[in-house]
């Protein structure tokens, strides 16, 4: 596979997330049907459309073993091969969930690659996306999630102008009253934040 550990970030004021590194959800391995014991299969990670990175795995009754190549910052290319502990817990409305246990011991549902082996987003210090997120593209993110809900777009600009079929009135009105709230809150939070930019952007320009 390509390039573990080797793309990441080096500001220092921002975190790597999780959205920049590849992913392991076991929660997709139950969805499909490959986590019964003797299963084999690989996974991989799209980019424009095309494969990014690829690995295979093998499922046994208590673990799962990943075998992939990774290099790091233009290093050699290493085999890896990583046994990852499977262990279940009762849902309560019947069956089971399964979870890997990461190095860390903690019980997780995700896996990151974000260095040479698969771990948990603690032990990379991986920061969700939204956690990087400045006000103003918070609250225009949350506006644009009700818009979908209101109509067939996203687009701050176009008005909402009709109820969707099915939806009561009150639900209607409730969320086209918080869309515009969170609408006001991007706007006035950006305009708190144009002065600073522009002082950080004069002081640089010294």
């Amino acid at each position: 596979m390509g390039g573990f550990g080797s793309g990441s970030y080096s500001r220092w004021d921002r975190k790597t997330t999780t959205n920049e590194s590849m992913d392991f959800d076991i929660r997709v391995l139950k969805k499909w049907g490959y986590l019964s014991a003797g299963y084999s299969g690989s996974y991989s990670w799209p980019c424009g459309g095309e494969p990014s990175g690829s690995i295979r795995y093998k499922v046994a009754h208590d673990e799962i073993t990943l075998t992939y190549r990774s290099r790091s910052y233009g290093g050699e290319w290493q085999d890896i091969k990583q046994q990852i502990p499977l262990t279940w817990t009762d849902c309560h409305y019947g069956g089971q969930r399964a979870w890997f246990r990461c190095n860390c011991f903690r019980r997780v549902a995700v896996l990151y690659g974000a260095g040479t082996y698969f771990r948990c987003r603690h032990c990379y210090q991986l920061a969700y996306g939204s956690q990087q997120e400045a006000l103003f593209d918070r609250m225009l993110r949350k506006s644009r999630k009700i818009r979908k809900q209101l109509g067939p777009h996203d687009d701050v600009e176009i008005p909402i102008w009709r109820k969707p079929k099915g939806m009561h009135f009150t639900t209607f009105n409730r969320l086209l009253l918080k869309e515009k709230k969170l609408r006001q809150l991007s706007v006035g939070s950006l305009h708190i934040c144009m002065p600073c930019l522009g002082k950080y952007r004069y002081n640089n320009n010294k």
